[in-house]
């Protein structure tokens, strides 16, 4: 288990999609593919052991610190 704030915002790929204007795809490579991008805090819905990878969510702070950090530099 897991402690989260309860004024903590958690994250998925598709609320990341929707504020980088981007896919959902993309963002899924950025996640898998960059080992600078945060580490998600917990999968969900992946019922054990029916081989179902579940949603990654992420704390929305961390997450925004690696646009600023690495996303935006790729960007200029």
């Amino acid at each position: 288990m897991f402690a989260v704030d309860d004024g903590e915002q958690l994250v998925g790929i598709g609320d990341i999609a929707f504020q980088l204007k981007i896919t959902r795809q993309a963002v899924d490579y950025w996640t898998r593919k960059d080992a600078k991008f945060p580490e998600p805090v917990q999968v969900i819905n992946a019922p054990a052991g029916s081989g179902a990878k579940g949603t990654r969510v992420w704390r929305k702070r961390e997450v925004d610190a690696w646009i600023v950090e690495h996303y935006r530099k790729r960007k200029q």
